[in-house]
């Protein structure tokens, strides 16, 4: 299940069977929005980029139709008793927009590849969440910071096998119209339309 904050009447909330869901996850949507423009800020910092003013300015229109930031919800079902060798929970890919900020229940599987090309173990910790980083803003940091692949494997334990795994990712992209150049100055990617680079990703993943 996808939410974007304004409410879409096409696909209206299934208030009488979950009186509570719309409303539940319209103030998670808020929430994850101001958390995410803090963690922007915070990476803009760090990587000493002189108007970081700009860059949250970037994603001013998150909540409205003109930015495509939304919530997810990812149910990976109980592992059948036979799988395919290498058969993953879901393959390795990488995030299209800024973050993603990723919510986890207690159930292990998510692993991202390091520098070094080693997919490692990224377990659930309590009271915690992960931030991956997405492609635009590597384009934007001009490879600093990296969109890493990550994947959900299946995992070893029949404990862990034999139950769903669920999580929740808040996707945060600019503004559609955001104009990505290299914060530094430099030509190593071409400036592309925020927007129409994550819409093509989408549809490209959609449309196989």
């Amino acid at each position: 299940m996808g939410v974007y904050r304004p409410r879409d009447n096409k696909k209206p909330w299934p208030n009488q069977e979950v009186p509570e869901l719309q409303q539940t996850f319209q103030e998670m949507y808020d929430k994850c929005h101001q958390f995410s423009l803090r963690v922007l800020e915070l990476i803009a910092r760090g990587l000493h980029v002189q108007d970081v003013s700009s860059l949250l300015a970037m994603h001013s229109l998150i909540g409205t139709r003109a930015n495509i930031t939304n919530i997810v919800t990812l149910h990976y079902p109980p592992v059948p008793e036979h799988v395919s060798e290498g058969q993953a929970r879901c393959g390795e890919h990488t995030d299209y927009g800024s973050i993603t900020l990723l919510f986890q229940d207690t159930n292990p599987g998510l692993e991202v590849l390091n520098r070094h090309g080693r997919y490692i173990a990224a377990p659930p910790l309590s009271d915690t969440l992960v931030v991956n980083i997405g492609d635009l803003m590597q384009r934007w940091t001009a490879d600093r910071i990296i969109s890493n692949n990550h994947r959900v494997v299946i995992p070893d334990t029949e404990e862990h096998r034999r139950v769903s795994r669920r999580s929740i990712a808040f996707f945060v992209n600019p503004n559609d119209d955001a104009v990505i150049t290299c914060l530094d100055g430099s030509d190593k990617y071409k400036p592309i339309i925020a927007g129409e680079y994550v819409k093509g990703k989408v549809a490209a993943l959609t449309n196989y």
